[in-house]
């Protein structure tokens, strides 16, 4: 489904429509591929007892959401450049594709309860099969968190859509994945949590270079040679005077 809004997004931009079509093929295999990846890397005692069961998605099921977001954003950029596709295009693209699918994608994870948030007592918990208790509905968190998203990206679209969209939805995925039952912890946060923080450290970077901060640093940087050589022609100085 994400898809169509990405070409549907591109071709209203007079993106080559096979262009488009190499950009959705590649990255839907690689985001497969890293999604799984990540899956086995986070789930290896799954996979302890027989490697072949990588392959054998029939036998033991399992994807990760955060690796194929990943994966699928390096991969378009890459082939965004490759094809001579303005960046900001590419990521605008995904925002728009990403948005409404995952609404999609979160109706059907619901459903078969592939994410099962942790137990409480709240009046709006649900039950989901093969689980003790009543459980937090994370994905309709996670759904009317992307409403809000949407709207505050609608609202204030003349920023970098795109940066803004990625900040907000990594950073609520990381708040949501406090209430998600998850058995991988990386230290005090989950496996998935960490990723968030990669992606909420580059949209915060992003932020800073297109406001300016790129330039800020090569100032910074420039300042700080001429005192560092300062320092050192002093010291040169000091020790001259002394043996002479």
């Amino acid at each position: 489904m994400w898809s169509f809004f990405f070409w549907k997004f591109l071709r209203n931009l007079a993106v080559r429509e096979d262009t488009i079509f190499d950009i959705m093929f590649y990255t839907t295999i690689v985001s497969f591929f890293v999604s799984r990846f990540f899956y086995v890397a986070t789930h290896i005692p799954l996979f302890s007892d027989g490697w072949l069961k990588v392959v054998a998605l029939w036998v033991q099921p399992g994807l990760s959401f955060s690796g194929a977001l990943i994966g699928g954003v390096i991969v378009s950029i890459l082939l965004g450049l490759r094809y001579k596709v303005r960046i900001a295009y590419i990521l605008d693209g995904l925002t728009h594709a990403l948005s409404w699918s995952f609404f999609v994608a979160s109706i059907g994870s619901f459903l078969d309860g592939s994410v099962v948030g942790k137990i409480t007592t709240l009046p709006w918990a649900v039950k989901f099969i093969g689980s003790m208790g009543t459980r937090h509905p994370i994905q309709l968190y996670e759904m009317f968190g992307m409403a809000v998203i949407i709207f505050i990206c609608w609202r204030f679209r003349t920023m970098k859509t795109s940066i803004l969209f990625f900040l907000l939805f990594a950073t609520s995925m990381f708040l949501f994945e406090f209430l998600v039952e998850s058995d991988v912890y990386w230290g005090s946060l989950s496996a998935n949590q960490w990723l968030y923080v990669g992606i909420i450290g580059q949209a915060i970077g992003a932020f800073y270079i297109r406001g300016g901060g790129k330039e800020k640093c090569v100032y910074l940087k420039g300042q700080i040679e001429v005192v560092y050589k300062k320092i050192l022609g002093e010291i040169y100085g000091k020790f001259s005077k002394r043996h002479s």
